[in-house]
């Protein structure tokens, strides 16, 4: 039997019974805050972090499309990011975007439970355990698109229930405009997002095809519809820009089937199940038996949590079949796509998180229907102590949770500036722009044009107060090689086009392996006897590790300390 299409009065049960549930899951969102906000102002940001901070933060348009261009994610969270730069460069600021849509999705979290459970408890506990657990709180001091990706994403799958309850009945015309517009929007932040059209589309079409109120090709009109424009959207996206992108990451092979281990399809599946488990699960699953066993009993669960919602002819089981046929779709094709080596399955958490909110509320379907069953006051009495648990487990883990305040690679910058604490310009190669800007991002950044006739090379002029200087980015290089001879053909050739004596080099190592016995004098020299080719010496050369620092000059040297 379909619900009432009308509103509730103002003084009805249900309409209090709403309030009482937004007050709940409001407070559920302050109590979750406190873990976020604290971790958000005082942990490190990451590398990748400050790549969607610099794009963002670029003086001209173009450069920012340019910056978008090469980076293998939809363009929205960039907007989003450059105006709440416009509040400053704190952390805090940083992650604004992510702290607010973090939070927000906890309240949909509760909101999707409430269309999908009986009881009036187990939503505000499926927001506490969303809220409260370590991969949202991580994932909400992201910057990154992921988490505003997944609170459109949300958005959207809650208008989706409403569509499914309200199937046939003209009432439906709102939802189903608030989820292709949620849909689209999740679309527009991150790809991942594609996953979760797919499986809605499929829920949506079986749904439509059980329909009896009225005719099966209304239904497909009424879906089509709806989903057409996000179709479209996604197909423009995937062509024009995220294709090239659908391949096997070189830092993510493991995670793709093939990629860098020889095995089967299902040793490979297996594996990566278990890294799954491992990211959103409080206690680490080992491989092996105890992984199967504990798989087995997952399914068990399913099937049991299945078996309850048996009746589809009562709304809340349809909204909470929808869901566990959503999570499954979601984790379906997370699989096949890193068989096929298209996205990586059971990667890092944040490539992963889609899953994270359905695979909460899927767990606590069966507590919904037991605290339905039993008396009011023993389900007080259990949800009070599930409440309790995730408490104390939530604090367990976050405490646990590795606090780093130190900005990466200070130790590197600061030695650079004892040596050149006042550097007139500054060359860098893509990886270690991003390595430099991390401890100058407090600093004004303004494009100045290329280096001459040298198209690879972009020129930005940098200042904090009375303190200047000339960063060169060198657009071909990931990492410099210090031995070759046609940097420093570059390296003249900036210093030409800018009047410069002289221009340093900030060179950090990535992944690089030690010396070999011999092979670092053998490198002193290639640097030295490579700058002297084009008329340049090394005035000042420090190699620490594989890390470089230098000072070339076009003249007036005298041999370098050997450092």
């Amino acid at each position: 039997m379909q619900p009432p299409l009308t509103e509730p009065d103002a003084s009805s049960p249900g309409k209090r019974r709403l309030r009482r549930l937004d007050v709940a899951l409001l407070g559920t969102v302050l109590l979750a805050a406190i873990p976020v906000l604290y971790l958000a102002a005082t942990q490190f940001v990451e590398y990748d972090g400050y790549c969607y901070i610099f794009g963002a933060g670029q003086d001209r348009w173009s450069k920012l499309v340019e910056w978008y261009g090469q980076d293998p994610h939809p363009p929205l969270y960039y907007f989003l990011l450059r105006a709440a730069l416009h509040f400053g460069t704190s952390h805090l600021t940083y992650r604004a975007v992510s702290i607010l849509t973090g939070l927000g999705t906890v309240y949909l979290v509760g909101l999707a439970a409430s269309k999908t459970m009986r009881s009036s408890l187990a939503p505000v506990l499926t927001a506490l355990a969303f809220g409260l657990a370590l991969p949202t709180i991580v994932m909400s001091c992201e910057v990154r698109a992921y988490m505003l990706c997944t609170f459109f994403l949300l958005l959207s799958y809650c208008a989706l229930l409403d569509v499914l309850a309200r199937r046939g009945a003209t009432g439906s015309l709102r939802a189903r405009i608030v989820f292709a517009a949620a849909a689209a929007l999740a679309c527009l932040s991150d790809y991942y997002a594609f996953f979760y059209v797919a499986a809605a589309l499929f829920v949506s079409a079986l749904f439509g095809t059980l329909q009896r109120s009225e005719s099966r090709w209304k239904a497909v009109a009424r879906d089509a519809a709806t989903f057409a424009p996000v179709l479209g959207l996604m197909t423009y996206e995937y062509f024009s820009h995220g294709e090239k992108y659908a391949v096997m990451q070189g830092h993510l092979l493991s995670f793709y089937y093939g990629g860098a281990e020889a095995e089967s399809v299902g040793e490979y599946l297996l594996r990566n199940l278990r890294n799954l488990f491992n990211l959103f699960s409080p206690w680490p699953a080992p491989d092996g038996p105890v992984f199967l066993a504990i798989l087995a009993g997952l399914l068990l669960a399913a099937g049991v949590a299945l078996w309850l919602l048996r009746r589809l002819g009562e709304p809340d089981n349809r909204a909470a079949m929808a869901t566990m046929l959503a999570a499954g779709l979601i984790l379906a094709q997370l699989m096949l796509a890193g068989a096929l080596g298209k996205y990586p399955f059971g990667g890092l958490l944040r490539q992963q998180f889609l899953l994270f909110p359905f695979l909460v509320l899927c767990a606590f379907f069966i507590s919904d229907r037991l605290f339905a069953a039993i008396p009011r006051r023993a389900a007080y009495l259990l949800a009070g102590l599930l409440s309790l648990a995730i408490v104390v487990v939530s604090y367990w883990r976050f405490d646990a949770f590795p606090k780093v305040k130190e900005a990466l690679m200070t130790e590197q910058i600061q030695r650079f500036e004892r040596l050149f604490p006042a550097p007139a310009a500054v060359y860098l190669d893509r990886f270690n722009l991003i390595a430099f800007f991390l401890h100058h991002d407090d600093w004004k950044w303004e494009f100045d044009g290329q280096a001459g006739s040298i198209a690879d090379v972009d020129v930005y002029r940098v200042s904090r107060g009375e303190r200047r200087m000339l960063v060169f980015r060198d657009k071909r290089r990931w990492i410099l090689d210090c031995g070759d001879a046609t940097l420093y053909d570059n390296l003249a050739g900036c210093m030409r086009s800018r009047g410069l004596s002289r221009i340093d080099l900030f060179r950090l190592a990535q992944d690089e392996a030690p010396w070999e016995t011999g092979e670092l004098s053998a490198y002193r020299k290639s640097v030295t006897e490579s700058a002297g080719a084009v008329g340049l010496c090394v005035q000042e050369l420090l190699i620490q590790d594989r890390d470089v620092y230098a000072e070339v000059r076009t003249g007036g040297c005298f041999a370098p300390p050997q450092r």
